[in-house]
């Protein structure tokens, strides 16, 4: 698999109207002799521009930046803009735009990275790509949260329940695309299979309905010849009757479930209605800023006038839409009344049939079974039609139900022993070698043998040793990455390694790790504060001070201004 390489970074802040630009090489060291001079924000800001949400300060916040992101893999060039969560992507001097991240912006960045994994939506459980913070999980140690986290490193990644598993999996090698492709193909199936399963409830309401009309058995005495003979005669006249009572118990069973529909759209549009009440009550009296992030997916919504305005504008929506369902359901229910008025009309009929039939030769039979053998051979025939429906939809079940074992039996021959095992020895051995490295071997191993372990991993050692074994868990996962290459692999942004205060000797050994056993065909970006240690790091590196006029540039807005009015002019013109 190729790499993905940072080339450049222009950020601009028409409210504070400052901007900057930064240019990245093969090893970059983003350093400052003090704090707060925004190292972290730096490289928060290529990911955040990637479509990625990193935590930023609420001062950064307040200065409504935009971002381009210039980045090559291999010789293709691409450039990335972001404005809150409209994001652009140029390649091959095409734009295409996009309104949010997650959706087509999300699809198209996992194909050219080759970021195959899926991941069921909460809602639908319909698979999807997600967005690219899961992309960039294991390329990213993030100053506050990785080092106490693991695999924690931006907001929003909640909008997926359990992706944990399934994303590390994926990233390590232990989950190829191949198995994405039996997960599209069990999808697909299990949701024919829940239609399917729909269809057969309607079936057995449609025959729930059948047996209130038609008697469930005949009782009669006539002859062979005689019943032959009348059968005959009864099914000549009751043809039209039958056709009649077909459609009927067609149309009611129909309506029925229409009704159904009807009652939970209602139910749904009742619980809309209440809930944009409240919305609009909580930002009217319980939210003082101009803005409220959305916890889930990540997007930013705006709390002006006209904002509150609108929820009551959706509001009025729903409760006109309301109405119209209840007027739905008024309409469906006497149509449902003319149906049952039909069918009794129907059964009249036949009570006519058996009196025109009914002579002295039956005098010995009973009126109601004879009726009831009338109704019969009219509805037998329905009942035959439905259940046959039936028996070929619970035949489809059955078929799509091997089917999903098949595909998941397949899922799991995917793999070998071997190569599962190859994948945990390799994962231990370069955990165990950079522990050594890190002179971190006081760190109890035994529990942690794979890469799911991370949560042990965290839990092990005083805090200096801790900070350096899960230093030790990051860069063994990125050597896993390398190997079994299931994507584009990423530049390791590695943010302040000098965590919990280490001893020099320890933060040598952190240097030593960064530049023996990281490939020298991967980017990677460090940012640290100044440091004797770093000597031999600096000297290798493209080296990125900052001051105390931190990240934007007054200086230099007017410059970099010009290259996002002309990526918005391109936008409107596409």
């Amino acid at each position: 698999m190729p790499n993905l390489e940072f080339k450049q970074l222009l950020v601009v802040s028409n409210t504070a109207r400052s901007a900057n630009q930064f240019q990245f090489k093969k090893l970059n060291l983003i350093k400052a002799n003090n704090n707060s001079v925004g190292k972290s924000t730096l490289v928060k800001l290529l990911f955040w521009g990637l479509g990625c949400e990193p935590e930023f300060d609420t001062t950064w916040k307040s200065f409504d930046c935009s971002t381009i992101i210039s980045f090559t893999i291999n010789e293709n060039e691409y450039e990335v803009q972001r404005y809150k969560n409209s994001i652009s992507m140029k390649e091959n001097k095409s734009i295409s735009h996009y309104s949010k991240i997650t959706g087509d912006f999300s699809e198209k960045f996992a194909e050219i990275v080759g970021f195959k994994a899926l991941l069921p939506n909460q809602s639908t459980g319909e698979l999807e790509t997600p967005p690219p913070a899961y992309y960039f999980l294991p390329f990213y140690i993030d100053q506050k949260r990785s080092w106490s986290k693991a695999w924690d490193n931006f907001n929003n990644l909640g909008q997926y329940r359990s992706w944990k598993e399934t994303i590390i999996k994926y990233h390590v090698g232990l989950l190829t695309p191949d198995y994405f492709e039996f997960e599209i193909e069990k999808s697909i199936k299990k949701n024919t299979k829940k239609s399917v399963t729909t269809e057969i409830e309607k079936i057995d309401s449609t025959l729930e309905v059948i047996e209130d009309f038609i008697p469930q058995e005949i009782i009669t005495s006539l002859s062979y010849d005689d019943f032959d003979e009348l059968k005959k005669e009864i099914e000549y006249d009751l043809k039209d009757l039958t056709i009649k009572q077909e459609t009927a118990f067609d149309d009611y069973s129909k309506l029925q479930n229409f009704k159904s529909h009807l009652e939970h759209q209602k139910a749904i549009a009742v619980k809309l209605v209440e809930e944009l009440d409240k919305d609009y009550v909580f930002a009217v009296e319980n939210i003082e800023s101009g803005s409220i992030d959305c916890p889930l997916c990540g997007t930013t919504y705006e709390n002006t006038i006209m904002n509150k305005s609108s929820i009551l504008v959706d509001k009025n929506q729903a409760e006109r839409q309301l109405e119209t369902i209840i007027k739905d359901i008024n309409t469906t229910n006497k149509k449902i009344e003319k149906v049952i008025l039909d069918l009794n009309k129907i059964k009249e009929n036949i009570h006519q049939l058996n009196t025109k039939y009914y002579n002295d030769e039956l005098n010995n039979q009973n009126d109601s079974n004879f009726l009831h053998l009338i109704e019969n051979i009219g509805g037998n025939s329905i009942k035959r039609l439905v259940k046959a429906s039936q028996d070929v939809k619970v035949l489809k079940v059955k078929e799509l139900t091997a089917a999903i074992k098949l595909a998941t039996k397949s899922q799991k021959q995917l793999y070998s022993k071997e190569f599962i095992e190859d994948i945990e020895y390799n994962f231990n051995r370069y955990l165990s070698e950079y522990i050594k490295i890190l002179d971190a071997t006081a760190v109890n191993l035994s529990e942690i043998n794979s890469p799911l372990s991370y949560n042990k991993i965290v839990k092990e050692g005083g805090a200096a040793e801790n900070s350096r074994a899960i230093l030790a868990y990051y860069i063994a996962i990125y050597s896993l990455v390398e190997k079994y290459k299931n994507e584009v692999v990423s530049p390791l942004v590695i943010d302040t390694p000098n965590q919990q205060e280490q001893s020099d000797n320890n933060y040598s050994n952190i240097v030593k790790l960064i530049e023996e056993k990281i490939s020298k065909n991967n980017q990677v970006i460090i940012c640290a504060m100044s440091n004797p240690k770093l000597h031999s790091l600096e000297k290798n590196s493209h080296v990125i001070e900052l001051n105390e006029s931190k990240i934007l540039d007054t200086k230099q807005y007017e410059e970099i201004k010009k290259v996002f009015d002309s990526w918005n002019t391109a936008i409107k013109n596409n």
